[in-house]
């Protein structure tokens, strides 16, 4: 079809450029470029030369609207409208579909990870460091990576090895977090003062899939937040073993210990924050 000889029903083709816009919230320059391109064609009257459009045209303009934001080319949709059959039409909207599904799950993945890292920071405010109590925290999906040599992992310079498996795992598109991240202590070596990492972990407000994460054993647990600069950690580590102990609990889960921002103060003195939870039942 020539763009140029095409005239259109005139009752039909009744909206000018500038009330079609308006409909359709765009700019004339986005009309005058989609006909150039030869994918929305207005009617031209052969006496002045005006461009009409028709009401009918409004869904098509949405359609190319939507298909663009899907990542569609100029050239992917004029192929569409002109060459393309039902069965290819519907394979190219369904694989957007899913494009479209995927960015979506990226999106509230990260959303989900600043909120889960935003509950834990107003902890912060919220208790004193080095003071453990008995807490309800949220629905967590656990995603872990055994640490291979854990009777020697002591700090994280024994488990950079691990830790970068861990991120290649977190890091890819199924995966549900890296963030916030940290380590796992078994109760046993809680107990016993052995405080060496048995795996590393990223947390998730999203629903675990079973996979490549796991849910929380429990939302009741024993939770405490350190701050390197009031206290040495293992009197931490011990505080949380006696508030379990003297308050007849029965752990289900490791320790862990998630480490949230490394911050300087106005001193320029390095501060961490850790956030240490085991899951309990009474």
């Amino acid at each position: 079809m020539d763009k140029n000889n095409y005239s259109g029903d005139k009752m039909d083709y009744s909206l000018s450029v500038g009330q079609f816009a308006k409909l359709c919230e765009t700019t004339r320059d986005t009309l005058r470029y989609y006909y150039e391109q030869d994918i929305l064609i207005p009617r031209i009257d052969s006496e002045n030369g005006y461009h009409y459009y028709s009401a009918s045209q409004i869904s098509s303009f949405f359609f190319i609207s939507t298909m663009r934001q899907a990542g569609c080319s100029i050239k992917e949709i004029k192929n569409i409208i002109h060459n393309s059959t039902k069965d290819s039409l519907t394979n190219m909207v369904n694989s957007k579909i899913l494009d479209m599904q995927m960015q979506l799950y990226l999106i509230n993945k990260k959303i989900s990870s600043l909120h889960l890292a935003m509950w834990i920071l107003g902890k912060y405010d919220s208790d004193n460091s080095g003071i453990p109590s008995l807490d309800i925290i949220p629905e967590i999906s656990i995603t872990a990576t055994e640490i291979k040599n854990s009777g020697k992992a002591y700090h994280t310079a024994d488990i950079a090895s691990d830790i970068s498996v861990h991120l290649k795992t977190t890091s890819s598109e199924g995966a549900l977090s890296g963030f916030p991240t940290g380590v796992t202590i078994s109760y046993a070596d809680l107990v016993n003062k052995k405080y060496v990492y048995n795996s590393i972990v990223s947390l998730s407000l999203l629903p675990a899939d079973n996979i490549q994460s796991r849910p929380l054993n429990s939302t009741l647990a024993v939770t405490c937040y350190h701050d390197n600069m009031d206290i040495n950690i293992d009197e931490t580590y011990e505080k949380i073993t006696q508030f379990i102990q003297n308050n007849n609990l029965i752990p289900c889960s490791d320790l862990y210990s998630i480490s949230l921002f490394n911050l300087y103060s106005k001193e320029k003195m390095h501060n961490y924050f850790k956030y240490l939870f085991i899951c309990v039942t009474q």
